[in-house]
This record gives structure tokens, sequence and C-alpha cells, in this order.
């Protein structure tokens, strides 16, 4: 290593030992800190945006809607990548309903007349009643998944 090389260097730690505190502290005081979930979501087929349509009209707050839309974006990730834990429509069921009671406790409980209800017809027009192979179903799962994720945010 060159002499230059080798001060150049050594200044730098100097100036990080003397200076670096001070600016760390500066940048951290002027930085707004943003933690805010950034959810893009595509726009479903046509089939699956009149499924969700009810949902679509209610007047969901912002925030909520934003909660909603990454729980069911992260529900239809795990369905999609999923071979070996849910292989009915039965067992999704019960794994949503738990789910979402464990993400959203209460706080979404009375706040909006339908919503429940609203995706749960979505899911149900999709999958069924009857509990039976998820195998043939899981594609179009995802899709009303992604398109209740969607429908929050219009």
């Amino acid at each position: 290593m060159s002499d230059s090389l080798r001060i150049f260097l050594a200044l730098c730690l100097v100036v990080g030992a003397l200076f670096g505190e001070k600016v760390i502290d500066a940048v951290k005081n002027n930085v707004e800190i943003v933690n805010d979930p950034v959810v893009s979501v595509d726009e479903p087929s046509l089939e699956f945006k009149e499924l969700v349509k009810p949902i679509t009209d209610l007047n969901i707050a912002t925030d909520d809607a934003q909660m909603l839309s990454a729980f069911y974006l992260e529900l239809a990730d795990v369905i999609k990548q999923d071979s070996d834990v849910i292989d009915s429509t039965g067992e999704f069921r019960n794994f949503n309903i738990m789910a979402g009671m464990l993400h959203f406790n209460t706080s979404l409980k009375d706040k909006y007349d339908t919503l429940g209800e609203d995706i749960d017809t979505a899911i149900v027009e999709t999958i069924g009643k009857q509990s039976v192979s998820l195998e043939d179903k899981r594609e179009d799962l995802v899709s009303v998944l992604e398109a209740i994720a969607w429908s929050v945010n219009k």
C-alpha cells in the first residue's frame, strides 16, 4: 500500500473519530423515518372485480385499507407458496379465520357493517362452501385474495 493511500485512510479515520458522532446525530435529527408499508396491488381481472365490488363500495379508512391490503396480499402469497400445510378449502377457511383474529384482534370489529360478510362471500364464491382439495382452487383463491387486497384501497 502506498504512503499517500495510508495517509488518506488515516486522515479518514481521524475525521470520522472526531466528527462522526456529530454527523450521525445531525442526520438522525433531520431525516424523517417512514415506517408505513407501501402496498402495490395489481388490478384484478373483470371477473374478480365483480366479486369484490361490494368491498370496493365500502368507505374504508386509509389506515385500515393499508392494513387489510397488506394482510390479504401476504395471505395470497402464503397460499401461492404453500403446497404442504393447507390441503383443503376447509383448512384454508379455518386458517383465514384464525389469522384474521390474530392479526386484526378487534380493531375492525363493528367498524364496517358488511366488510367481513363481503370478504367471506367473495371467497366462498371462488372456492365454494364444501371442503375440497385446494389443488384445483389454489390459483383462483390467490386471485380473489389479491382482488380483496386491491378492493379495500378503492
